[in-house]
């Protein structure tokens, strides 16, 4: 389980990845609505990004003491290896 109050810069770290997620995905849908169509290749780079954003929340629950670098790496931006999708 993953508290704030138990390392609160952690904590503080994955909310804005899931946030950042979040607003990237309104951007998308409101680009998409607006435009009346799917630009496949644009929505492909913006989907690519939104992944990073939620692939760095769930690896983020193993970095402690809010360890800005181990989240950015390659392997925190991947996707996680401990999900499955049905």
């Amino acid at each position: 389980m993953i508290r704030s109050d138990d390392d609160p810069l952690t904590w503080v770290m994955l909310l804005d990845q899931l946030s950042e997620a979040h607003t990237h995905l309104g951007e998308l849908i409101a680009e998409i609505e607006r435009d009346s169509q799917i630009d496949e290749s644009d929505a492909m780079v913006q989907l690519g990004h939104i992944y990073g954003h939620l692939n760095r929340f769930w690896h983020g629950r193993k970095i402690t003491d809010g360890n800005m670098d181990a989240l950015y790496t390659d392997e925190s931006s991947s996707f996680p290896d401990d999900v499955i999708l049905t």
